[in-house]
């Protein structure tokens, strides 16, 4: 069987997605599916396996099941019949336990970044009578996922980071000399902000969520500045990135109609709406996102941040 040529992002959340399949008790996957998979995973993985990077524990369970099999063999000699998948298989089932742990302490995480979410929005959402929310959903266009991995994105979304920071100066500048002409930029009159990174489940592709949280008294417009936020990322990106505006009006029609509209300009007297988007908000930190989680990553990198409040006097 040929091996394909597969980028190192796609392997990662294909062998994740194989040691996940194999220990979860509800998923039933036969023998000769292992067997295949393994044939088109194990070298690849092998092969381009960074140490300078790290690695979700699947990973490790992957490689050191295959090493226990395998031997010090070059993966090129490896044939994954029956015999010798079964084998990985025993190995592999020794951390059933540890992924139940893996499981339960990433719901662990996800659920103190939504506790420190939500006291986040409550601060802006108590403070000012309206806010002004808006998501723009970040990302590398699917030909081009090759060219940036991990560490080039991150490089990406720093710089966009770093555009939230100058926006904020060029306000400020603004409000302390009036002969300042031009329009806004898109993250001027920004209060707040959080950002969560994540991985495709298939392709393995990385993509961040952006959340903004505009003062609703001097910014309107949600839709235009979702898009002008994109814009930056695709500039930045140098058209590598692409980018989709939850706030377009189709969408806000659409969660509108179900009750559950938390985007666009939000009320602070409106308990409904506040109670929404506090819900939209947390989509940045949900437990049930597991398999999305990063597969590797470089060292002291933060899938997930937001912005500071100010300290009270």
């Amino acid at each position: 069987m040929n091996i394909p040529n597969l980028s190192h992002q796609v392997v990662v959340a294909k062998v994740d997605k194989l040691v996940s399949d194999i220990l979860d008790p509800k998923i039933i996957i036969n023998i000769q599916q292992i067997s295949k998979l393994l044939t088109l995973y194990h070298q690849p993985m092998t092969l381009l396996f960074n140490n300078e990077l790290e690695y979700t524990n699947s990973i490790k369970w992957f490689i050191g099941s295959c090493y226990l099999v395998c031997g010090n063999c070059y993966p090129h000699e490896i044939i994954w019949d029956n015999d010798m998948a079964q084998s990985f298989l025993d190995k592999l089932y020794s951390y059933q336990y540890e992924f139940t742990t893996a499981l339960t302490d990433f719901a662990f995480q996800e659920q103190r970044n939504s506790q420190s979410l939500t006291n986040y929005m409550n601060y802006f959402l108590n403070k000012y009578a309206r806010v002004l929310i808006v998501r723009v959903d970040i990302k590398i266009k699917a030909e081009f996922t090759q060219l940036v991995d991990v560490e080039r994105f991150q490089d990406f979304v720093n710089q966009l980071l770093e555009t939230i920071q100058r926006d904020r100066e060029k306000q400020k500048n603004r409000r302390n000399n009036d002969n300042i002409k031009g329009s806004k930029g898109c993250f001027e009159d920004l209060r707040g902000y959080a950002w969560a990174i994540e991985q495709g489940i298939d392709n393995g592709g990385l993509h961040c969520h952006l959340l903004l949280i505009y003062d609703g008294d001097k910014r309107q417009k949600d839709w235009y500045l979702g898009e002008a936020v994109g814009k930056r990322w695709d500039k930045i990106t140098e058209g590598l990135g692409r980018h989709h505006s939850v706030n377009t009006p189709e969408n806000k029609r659409n969660y509108e109609r179900k009750g559950k509209l938390g985007i666009g300009m939000i009320h602070r007297n409106n308990s409904q709406e506040v109670k929404n988007a506090i819900h939209a908000a947390l989509y940045l930190t949900r437990p049930d996102k597991y398999h999305q989680r990063l597969k590797a990553w470089l060292p002291n990198m933060r899938s997930f941040g937001r912005g500071t409040t100010p300290r009270a006097n």
